[in-house]
């Protein structure tokens, strides 16, 4: 198991690719611990992970709050004595169809500070912890440059954004011994499938799947990566290099 004895606090954890990261790190030995607002998410999450003989523990909380980010990290500590990894998937709405004229104030700041300002509470309140035990790892889902381009305007700034933080912090934390890392999430689609976890099919002309991003977070998280810090790896199937359009495999509408 790739992640056996390890603790992983995985932030923003909803429907998709938060949820994959979670079952695949669960499954890979690492004690899980989920953070989200939707309590209900958060429990669909947990029941699948447990029917798996997974652990896990549900810290339902707001990121952006500084008070319940060190209380989380707090708790984690006292229970599992360690925390190795971070995943923080948090964000703001992509909603592509949303211009400029239509991202008021309140629009932009909640896009801001749910990608943003949640990673900073959470790197404040975990870099002393990580530091003492010698080191971890940080993954931030940002966006591909296609996605971020197709986006609202609110949406693309705040990606690109966490995409310079992250590569600060990467510089900066190294002394610590602490990993910083970022995946470049295409365009995704596809459902998670039921039951174990597995990659998903091995063809690029699809959409993407919520497992291509659990697995390339499961290899960053990895001591696989343990000579790798400041990267933006690209989980896009080639979009950004100009193979197809963002739009091309989109599944068919129900009717």
């Amino acid at each position: 198991m790739r992640l056996k004895g390890k603790t992983a606090w995985l932030a923003g954890v909803g429907t998709g690719m938060g949820r994959a990261t979670a079952i695949l790190f669960a499954q890979e030995g690492a004690n899980v611990i989920i953070t989200a607002r939707n309590p209900q998410n958060l429990e669909e999450t947990a029941s699948r992970i447990r029917k798996e003989g997974g652990t896990i523990t549900i810290a339902p909380g707001d990121l952006t709050k500084q008070t319940d980010v060190e209380q989380i990290v707090e708790n984690i500590v006292t229970t599992h004595g360690q925390l190795d990894i971070v995943y923080c998937a948090t964000g703001g709405s992509f909603e592509p169809n949303r211009d400029f004229k239509a991202v008021d104030e309140n629009f932009w700041f909640e896009a801001i500070e749910n990608t943003l300002t949640s990673l900073y509470q959470i790197v404040q309140a975990c870099r002393p912890v990580m530091k003492i035990a010698g080191g971890g790892s940080i993954v931030a889902v940002a966006a591909s440059f296609s996605v971020r381009q197709e986006g609202n305007p609110a949406y693309g700034a705040a990606k690109g954004g966490l995409i310079g933080f992250a590569k600060n912090l990467a510089r900066e934390l190294y002394t610590d011994n602490i990993r910083v890392n970022l995946i470049g999430a295409g365009l995704f689609r596809a459902p998670i499938r039921d039951g174990k976890l597995s990659p998903a099919p091995p063809v690029l002309s699809r959409t993407g799947h919520p497992e291509d991003i659990a697995y390339a977070a499961a290899y960053l998280a990895s001591d696989e990566a343990s000579w790798v810090t400041g990267q933006l790896l690209s989980v896009d199937g080639g979009v950004d290099v100009g193979t197809r359009g963002i739009w091309d495999h989109e599944p068919p509408k129900q009717q």
